[in-house]
């Protein structure tokens, strides 16, 4: 099955790329996106364009 995972770069919750990794490990199929500079209370504000193209892509 086909899964979108989209982290904040600066998330405080968890650290973002050692989940990266681990998505990119456990998701055979998985898509595995850091996005620069978002928090993860901030992400649809700090990086809208990356995150609509994102979707989009695999939405698509």
């Amino acid at each position: 099955m086909p899964v979108l995972v989209l982290l904040a770069e600066h998330g405080r919750a968890h650290d973002a790329v050692k989940v990266a990794d681990r998505a990119r490990r456990m998701l055979s199929q998985g898509e595995v996106a850091l996005l620069p500079g978002a928090t993860h209370h901030s992400l649809p504000l700090t990086a809208p364009k990356q995150l609509d193209d994102r979707l989009m892509a695999f939405l698509g």
